[in-house]
């Protein structure tokens, strides 16, 4: 990235703390965090964040967003690995709160969301392993509607799947989002659509996942019964699949749960 285009890109960054903010007097009732987990949250999630287009939208570093001091740290939600909180920063025009949630292992799949709305992410290019006809995690609802375009159906899909996404109809594929992330690529039974590295779908047996993911044990999965499967299984990379029982549908995710 050159110099012009880093410091635009990181003067946006400055904007999108501005504009996308929970307004300083709603921080009344919350609870501020001890020292010790502020360490342990700005620990983990200290460094550079680029959006989708690998722009530097936030720097974290010694107690600075931005160059905005951190003046206080509210509400943790889960853990300093996995979790939420609201920060309160200083800017030159007064103080700012803001909200965070993250997902952080210190690798390429580390993943922070603001203000519940946009994803950043610890690298400019979003690495990915697997796919499904030309759409993979991480990737923006625009880009997804590139690639196969207009959704049959958004929300709730209720009866095709449990939680709002995007659904098509053509492919049976469920698509859902984490902001403006796709977090979960689903392959519903009956789709023809199959997972591009290894060719399979709902079609192919527990077995075959199991050779062509080099998994360390064979999914479980209840052909007598449509309750859910027996949880994720590691792919590499940091994505994992999950088998619906009788095979009713496969899920690529980030989630290891």
């Amino acid at each position: 990235m050159n110099v012009k285009k880093r410091f635009f890109s990181f003067f946006m960054g400055i904007i999108l703390l501005a504009c996308t903010s929970i307004n300083i007097s709603q921080a009344a009732n919350f609870r501020p965090e001890s020292p010790q987990s502020v360490a342990k949250i700005l620990k983990a999630i200290d460094g550079n964040w680029y959006d989708h287009n690998g722009n530097l939208v936030l720097q974290i570093q010694d107690g600075y967003i931005n160059g905005c001091k951190i003046l206080t740290v509210y509400d943790l939600a889960g853990a300093s690995g996995n979790g939420g909180a609201n920060f309160r920063i200083l800017e030159s025009t007064g103080e700012r709160l803001m909200h965070f949630s993250w997902y952080v292992r210190h690798d390429n799949m580390d993943r922070l969301k603001v203000n519940d709305s946009q994803m950043l992410h610890r690298v400019a290019k979003i690495p990915f392993s697997e796919s499904v006809t030309g759409i993979h995690l991480g990737m923006t609802p625009d880009e997804v509607k590139a690639v196969l375009g207009t959704p049959s159906q958004t929300g709730d899909l209720q009866p095709y799947w449990r939680m709002p996404g995007w659904y098509y109809a053509d492919k049976k594929i469920v698509v859902t989002f984490d902001g403006d992330c796709v977090d979960r690529i689903i392959l519903l039974r009956g789709s023809n659509t199959v997972l591009n590295n290894s060719g399979l779908n709902c079609s192919n047996t527990p077995s075959e996942f199991v050779q062509a993911y080099h998994m360390n044990r064979i999914p479980k999965v209840d052909f007598n019964s449509e309750n859910e499967g027996d949880g994720c299984y590691n792919i590499g990379n940091g994505e994992y699949l999950a088998f619906g029982n009788r095979m009713s549908y496969i899920m690529l995710t980030y989630y290891s749960y």
